[in-house]
């Protein structure tokens, strides 16, 4: 009943916006025509139920139609907070103009905005399509020497869904085996979490070479399309599913912990104590989400894998991805012996666009403490 309410009123919200910005657009551009100005706001909410529907029909049906209609729509809405923002800027602009008496043409204003908004838009798309690889060194004590100077590669946020499929995630994969990593750490989110068609996926983690093994943990929009479908949909790969699990490999313990909707799980005496995890012993942790910091160095853990966050994706919600995640939005993060990676993510959620930072793959060299 709670979601039920809170998809309802995000909904209004949505639409409401939507005629907002209509309305700002009508001022902006001076618009007096009463035809155009009706016009105009009956565009806008045309456009917001028409996003609404498709997001819908994506998470319900999968075909062409449903894919091309979502991707309209999601490029609409990434485009949308471009413009949002070229708005703000003309705004302060001719608020500081008329501070000084200065008058800013009508055509001169158009060109800022289309202009502005179309190169936000070329930015964010290229950003989120080409991957980068962002390298970090990560120090943990008693490492066991199978690992010791060794390449482990971080995959997380990759949403393989109506906008990122076959073609994206092959190169994807080939970019991490030239890191010839020795494992590969997925960290949630490996499904976008819509009823999307996956006869094309075919077993594609045999393609990566990963000697000491490719582990994953489910993030929330993986438990948005079901643990029963996800799990069916890895099955074959060799990939280890690690369920609130821990497996012991080569003397480095590493821990997967399902995503939790609810903040106030007890990790360590409901997770940690449940899998035979011994602080003494070096680890690595798989935690979807960049929470319960002080707990998990609290637990002993030495590296703590995360994402979810995708450093906020658009400007500027990376201000705000950081202030819910107590500045854990992005990066490498060292307390004592405790290290942190929040990975920004290799897919995107809803608009195809990054200008925060570009679309990544994390690679980790381990060094010994």
């Amino acid at each position: 009943m709670i979601q039920f309410i809170s998809l309802i009123f995000s909904s209004l919200i949505f639409i409401i916006g939507h005629v907002f910005f209509g309305y700002i657009i009508i001022r902006l551009f001076q618009i007096v025509a009463l035809n155009t100005q009706i016009l105009i706001l009956v565009l806008f909410f045309l456009l917001s139920l028409s996003a609404l529907i498709s997001f819908y029909l994506s998470y319900r049906w999968d075909n062409l139609a449903t894919r091309i209609f979502y991707i309209f729509s999601a490029i609409w809405v990434g485009v949308l907070i471009n413009a949002g923002l070229i708005v703000a800027f003309l705004l302060i602009a001719k608020l500081i103009a008329w501070l000084f008496s200065v008058v800013i043409s009508i055509l001169l204003i158009k060109l800022i905005f289309f202009i502005g908004t179309l190169a936000l838009s070329i930015i964010g798309l290229y950003r989120a399509l080409s991957v980068k690889v962002t390298e970090y060194e990560v120090q943990i004590k008693n490492l066991p020497a199978a690992w010791e100077n060794q390449v482990i590669v971080q995959l997380s946020d990759i949403h393989l869904g109506p906008v990122y499929q076959k073609r994206f995630f092959s190169a994807l994969l080939e970019k991490v085996n030239k890191l010839r990593p020795t494992a590969v750490f997925i960290t949630g989110d490996l499904f976008d979490g819509g009823e999307a068609g996956f006869s094309w996926l075919n077993h594609p983690f045999t393609k990566l070479q990963a000697p000491q093994g490719i582990y994953y943990g489910f993030g929330n929009h993986d438990l948005y399309l079901g643990f029963s479908r996800v799990t069916a949909l890895l099955k074959d790969n060799p990939i280890q599913v690690l369920d609130n699990q821990m497996l012991v490999v080569n003397g480095l313990q590493i821990v997967g912990i399902n995503y939790s909707f609810s903040s106030a799980v007890d990790l360590e005496k409901k997770i940690l104590q449940q899998v035979n995890y011994d602080r003494q012993q070096p680890s690595i942790l798989l935690l979807h989400a960049p929470r319960n910091i002080e707990a998990v160095q609290k637990a002993g853990i030495d590296l703590q894998l995360s994402g979810h966050t995708h450093n906020g994706q658009m400007w500027p919600f990376n201000y705000l991805a950081k202030w819910i995640h107590r500045g854990y939005a992005y990066g490498l993060f060292k307390i004592g012996d405790f290290s942190l990676i929040v990975n920004g993510g290799a897919g995107t959620w809803g608009p195809p666009f990054r200008t925060t930072s570009r679309s990544e793959i994390v690679k980790i060299i381990l060094k010994k403490k």
